[in-house]
């Protein structure tokens, strides 16, 4: 048989079989081999994300009821608590007091003012000799009086030295530079218009993702505004100090090397940082930062501050895996970046010493955040049904289980290192965390809970299930605790969300 005609046999000979074998599935796609609730076909039980089961979560960990979950608000009943910031990408983006000027009312009547003027007389004049002269004599009651001609002779440096003498200055006769400013002539204005005023107000600020450009937005009147328009293409990340004027952008220059830049509002030129730093970190009181390099031996870290171009390098490692946090005592903390194949640690690095200690270890998928004072770490480990969140308390030596699952970069904790606030899954799908999380492979849509990780008490704030499902990271609070914000992870928007 001809090789041409062999081909097309077989190819001919697949095809029918796939026809038949879609048709036979179609068919009996909802057969099973007893109660329809009970099996599933194969081919719709296929799970990209891993073996462990779908688990609902939800508050109390119950499951919908009439396809509501605890904390859910029912549609048209109330306000929703969430706001959307942007409907844009963002880079990064930080709260602060910030300086706006005073809404002045031009149309009330604004009542006669006066205002006092002292100017210093000069005796380079004739006419300001004469009004020395009427000061000596008013203050000395000179008898008789000097003469008020602008000149001065013998009777007026005495009359000078007996003024020096009585306000304690030093005796030269002469009106020099200490004795002028006690020679002074006032004028009155009327009808002084006030000088515009400013006033601190809350606000954050952001940076769009696409091109760099820094906008601010006040809380209380939602106003929003363009502070920046340097642009800086496909920005990964933009970190904030605590002032707000100063900017880290990182980014993929287009040397496909990981540059990063600081920049100052109103400076005239930023500074780069070295090239292709893999992590950098802020401590909580944004004075502060540190970031990792990698090396020939592996990896180094350096420390520095907002302000100071002095910098120091003070930790050594032949790894380079590694995720940075600092406290604001100034302790740094590096945990082996996670996957729940492998067990991961999290170590205590001493600036002053530059020695590692280490805090725990030997948890599977280990992922952490660390309070602010460096009390309590919040991190997660690895199950069968998902990433459980549990707290370690560095000074003991004890683990907390929470009963909740989650991971912690979808937390941020409280001004009081107490209390956390956290973006609580739904629903957790498969078991393979927090790696198909990192890699975009699932994605988790949100309830938000405050826990007090002292006696484990917690309470609902808003779900997300049924408006725009959030998947909340970088998180962070105003100063009063009375918004919480985020950017979701499904379009990198920024969000708010009112927790009082």
């Amino acid at each position: 048989m001809p090789k041409k005609t062999i081909i097309i046999f077989i190819t001919t000979f697949v095809l029918v079989g796939v026809i038949i074998l879609g048709v036979f599935f179609w068919m009996n796609k909802d057969k099973g081999a007893g109660n329809v609730a009970e099996t599933t076909p194969w081919y719709q039980s296929f799970n990209p994300f891993g073996t462990g089961s779908d688990v609902v979560t939800g508050p109390d960990g119950e499951i919908p009821i009439d396809g509501q979950l605890p904390g859910e608000e029912t549609p048209g009943t109330s306000v929703s608590r969430f706001y959307q910031i942007t409907d844009f990408a963002v880079a990064g983006a930080t709260f602060l007091d910030d300086t706006r000027p005073v809404v002045v009312d031009t149309t009330a009547e604004v009542a006669p003012q006066q205002e006092i003027i002292k100017t210093v007389i000069s005796p380079n004049t004739k006419e300001g000799r004469k009004e020395i002269q009427k000061i000596l004599n008013e203050t000395l009651s000179l008898s008789p009086p000097l003469v008020v001609d602008g000149a001065f002779g013998k009777k007026v440096t005495d009359a000078v030295k007996e003024f020096q003498t009585l306000n304690s200055l030093t005796v030269t006769g002469i009106i020099d530079a200490e004795t002028a400013p006690y020679f002074t002539k006032s004028t009155t204005t009327e009808n002084v218009i006030p000088t515009e005023k400013t006033e601190e107000a809350p606000s954050i600020r952001y940076v769009e993702r696409a091109n760099g450009h820094i906008y601010k937005m006040f809380l209380d009147t939602q106003s929003k505004e363009k502070i920046s328009n340097s642009t800086i293409p496909n920005i990964y990340e933009a970190i904030f100090d605590g002032t707000g004027k100063t900017v880290v952008y990182r980014y993929l220059s287009e040397n496909k090397v990981i540059d990063t830049f600081v920049a100052t509002l109103g400076a005239p030129k930023g500074e780069f940082l070295p090239q292709n730093i893999f992590d950098f970190s802020i401590s909580p009181n944004k004075t502060q930062f540190f970031y990792l390099t990698g090396n020939s031996n592996g990896s180094a870290g350096t420390l520095g501050f907002f302000g100071n171009t002095k910098k120091e390098m003070i930790f050594n490692s032949p790894f380079t895996e590694w995720l940075s946090q600092i406290d604001n005592n100034q302790r740094i903390y590096l945990t082996n970046k996670a996957s729940y194949v492998s067990n991961g640690s999290i170590f205590l690095l001493n600036a002053s010493s530059k020695t590692t200690t280490k805090i725990m270890g030997g948890v599977p998928g280990l992922t952490t955040l660390v309070n602010r004072n460096g009390s309590l770490v919040l991190y997660s480990i690895s199950t069968a049904t998902g990433p459980k969140l549990q707290i370690f308390n560095i000074s003991n030596h004890i683990s907390t289980d929470l009963d909740k699952y989650g991971l912690p970069e979808k937390c941020v904790w409280s001004i009081d290192s107490i209390s956390v606030y956290c973006g609580i899954p739904n629903l957790v799908v498969g078991n393979q965390y927090p790696d198909s999380w990192y890699q975009g492979l699932t994605s988790f849509t949100d309830y938000f809970i405050k826990i007090n990780t002292v006696n484990g008490e917690w309470e609902t704030i808003a779900n997300s299930r049924k408006e725009t499902p959030i998947d909340a990271t970088h998180l962070f609070l105003d100063k009063t605790e009375s918004n919480l914000f985020f950017i979701n992870k499904k379009d990198s928007s920024l969000w708010g969300l009112k927790l009082k």
